[in-house]
């Protein structure tokens, strides 16, 4: 603060020579703005000089919560500090007090290059550290460049640099505990996965469990009543025995013995056929204790993972020991199971347990269409999964007439149940041609019917109806219609369709003359219908034999099976309501 000398002061209070006096206040007042500016400039200039801190919040941008985000006026503040000042739908700098509006994308761009030089500071801290100190400070925390201390004495500045030393620990101890917390709650997110598989494979244990408690039923009834016959049997056995004792004559004889041989051979046959029934309960039997068994393994794997969530937080060691048990639990579910092959009625209750036992499933087993391969198809449990514009999206796969079917990705087709099996499209589904396709067809009272399409050759059309029957790339024909018919009743008759989008079918690869296509006039045969690369979906159907001396060109493809639904479908009225219900790819056959 400016202070004036003792003259002046005495002058000022005696009132003399004022204009002096009035003269050297104003002089002093003068001498104190310029003061006050200088010191604002000042705190500016020290602000500046740290452009590793946020001028709000003070503290060290990072790359994480507190990235340094750039205003339109030129000032960088970190994200956190931008996000409360944003509150009113617009930012308002503290530095220079000007309002900016949010830009679109609601957030202000990052400045890269206060980042790049923070990082630069901290590989020279790291490669260069204070000698005397050792440094523990993580990567997120660097010592701040010497800030503007003119004016304060020597002892004020070393007790502003060892308080913002306190500081900087404080900082780094925050930070240290929010990354163990982080990892914590990844943890936790782990066993909470863990747990939730588990309960869900509890509940089709208790599910299964239901159905066995029915078939138990079922069985008390069939003994009830078998009972009642072998009381009869025997009865009869022993009146024929008494017969036999008393029989007087030869012929009274003959006809005692052949009725006491028939019952013979009919108790036999019970006798077989009871055998049969005991092994059918043996499996029963296996079946229930393997049900039995995978539920303590659950039950023991619930109380090892909430043993470990209770002691997490106290001792690790008995909490990696907890997890451990779990795992173990969780393998013995996951653990190779017999089950009864000759037993139809256990196979109701043990068709679902094999994606239980064994959780894992190779494209070579579904190609080779082992038993639990079987087993997982028949419960619709076996999917295909591919991403679709940064989505993941799946396809159902199942075994039909001894064929593996992979049908279309659709956006709105709910997810796979908790316990399916999923495969990446990748390993299952060709990458091009040659393969056979299916469309299914419906139309008002007819139910689905399905035309098999063998693509024979590896050219871009082929490839593009390929990709429109899995719906790899979004688009499918599933719920697109037919909407033409040409010389209707005439040699070359053929319907239209492929108009999967409503605006023409646009085609999904960049050129489609690539490959070589051929030319057929036979029914059955798939063509390009549409020269314009806005209708490259769109395809026909040949349904009746052309003359001998004409023929389509662009054929890609042709008709394996069904032929006679699409001849049917040609005469439907209107042809629009002949609907693609569903499309897809034969892996197998």
């Amino acid at each position: 603060m400016f202070v004036r000398n003792k003259e002046e002061e005495y002058d000022v209070r005696r009132g003399s020579n004022s204009n002096t006096s009035s003269l050297k206040e104003e002089q002093w007042q003068q001498r104190q703005q310029v003061q006050g500016r200088t010191a604002v400039a000042a705190a500016a200039t020290a602000m500046d000089d740290n452009v590793e801190d946020c001028p709000v919040c003070f503290t060290t941008f990072d790359d994480t919560l507190r990235r340094p985000r750039t205003l339109p006026c030129g000032h960088s503040l970190c994200t956190a500090c931008i996000n409360e000042l944003k509150e009113q739908g617009a930012v308002m700098c503290p530095t220079c007090r000007v309002e900016h509006a949010l830009p679109e994308a609601d957030q202000f761009p990052i400045n890269y290059a206060v980042e790049g030089l923070i990082r630069r500071l901290r590989r020279l801290a790291t490669v260069t550290p204070n000698p005397g100190k050792q440094s523990t400070a993580p990567a997120a925390v660097t010592q701040p460049a010497p800030r503007a201390t003119a004016g304060l004495s020597r002892k004020t500045r070393s007790l502003l640099q060892d308080q913002e030393a306190k500081v900087l620990a404080a900082i780094r101890s925050c930070q240290e505990e929010q990354r163990q917390l982080a990892d914590y709650r990844t943890t936790l997110g782990r066993w909470g996965g863990r747990q939730q598989r588990l309960e869900n494979e509890l509940q089709t244990l208790v599910d299964q469990s239901k159905g066995a408690r029915e078939l138990i039923s079922q069985e008390e009834s069939r003994v009830e009543g078998r009972q009642e016959e072998v009381r009869q049997r025997e009865e009869a056995l022993h009146a024929a025995l008494q017969a036999l004792r008393t029989a007087a004559t030869r012929q009274e004889a003959y006809n005692v013995i052949e009725d006491a041989d028939h019952l013979v051979e009919e108790e036999e046959e019970e006798e077989e056929k009871e055998e049969n029934k005991k092994k059918e309960e043996a499996g029963c039997v296996s079946v229930a204790e393997t049900s039995r068994d995978a539920l303590q393994a659950a039950a023991a794997a619930a109380a090892a993972t909430e043993t470990a969530l209770e002691t997490a937080g106290t001792d690790a060691a008995a909490a990696q020991t907890a997890l451990e048990t779990a795992d173990t639990a969780a393998a013995v579910i996951a653990g190779d199971s017999s089950l009864p092959a000759d037993s139809a009625k256990a196979f109701s209750i043990a068709d679902k347990l094999p994606a239980l036992m064994e959780p894992t499933l190779t494209a070579k087993d579904l190609a080779s269409l082992t038993q639990r391969a079987k087993c997982l198809l028949k419960a619709n449990l076996v999917y295909a999964i591919h991403d679709v514009e940064g989505q993941s999206q799946f396809a159902r796969i199942s075994l039909e007439d001894s064929c593996l079917h992979l049908h279309s990705v659709q956006a709105e087709a709910p997810p796979p149940p908790p316990h399916a099996v999923i495969l990446q499209m990748g390993e299952v589904v060709p990458a091009a041609p040659p393969c056979k396709v299916f469309l299914d067809l419906e139309w008002p009272g007819s139910a689905a019917q399905r035309i098999v399409v063998n693509l024979p050759r590896d050219n871009s059309r082929a490839h593009q109806f390929m990709l429109l029957c899995s719906g790899q790339q979004g688009a499918s024909y599933a719920n697109s219609t037919l909407f033409m018919v040409e010389d209707e009743g005439q040699p070359g008759e053929c319907v239209a369709g492929g108009d999967y989008d409503g605006k023409g079918g646009a085609a999904l690869l960049p050129d489609l003359n690539q490959g070589k296509c051929w030319r057929s006039g036979k029914a059955g045969a798939v063509w390009w219908w549409a020269s314009e690369p806005t209708q490259g979906g769109q395809f026909g159907i040949t349904t009746r034999d052309y003359s001998p001396d004409q023929t389509w060109d662009g054929v890609f493809g042709e008709v394996v099976r069904g032929l006679e639904v699409v001849q049917e479908a040609a005469h439907h009225r209107p042809i629009t309501e002949v609907t693609v219900v569903q499309c897809g790819v034969l892996l197998s056959c």
